[in-house]
C-alpha cells in the first residue's frame, strides 16, 4: 500500500498556508499541529517520532514526509522543489 505524502504545519504560519495552496493538485495528507508542545497529544508525539520531523518542527514549518521513500521536506522552498520535479 502506498502511503500519500504528509504535510505537518503550524497554526497561523504564512508559509504552511502558501505549501497548502501549492499542493492543491496533489494527493495529500494534512497534520497540524499545536505550536505548543504541551498541547500536543499522545498520538501528535507519536507521528512526529515516527517520522524523525522532532528537531525540524520545533524549528519551521511546514514540513512534508513521504512515508514510501522516508523522505522529508523542510520548508516551502524544498517542498515546492519537490513538487515541481513530480509534475515534469
Amino acid at each position: 500500500m502506498i502511503e500519500k505524502p504528509i504535510l505537518f504545519t503550524l497554526p497561523n504560519c504564512d508559509k504552511c498556508e502558501l505549501t497548502r495552496e501549492y499542493l492543491k493538485d496533489t494527493d495529500y495528507g494534512l497534520y497540524p499541529l499545536p505550536k505548543d508542545l504541551k498541547k500536543w497529544l499522545g498520538a501528535d508525539k507519536e507521528i512526529v517520532e515516527k517520522y524523525g520531523i522532532m528537531e525540524d518542527i520545533q524549528r519551521t514549518a511546514p514540513i512534508l514526509v513521504i512515508p514510501e521513500t522516508k523522505e522529508k521536506f523542510v520548508g516551502l522552498l524544498r517542498i515546492k522543489r519537490w513538487v515541481d520535479g513530480n509534475r515534469e
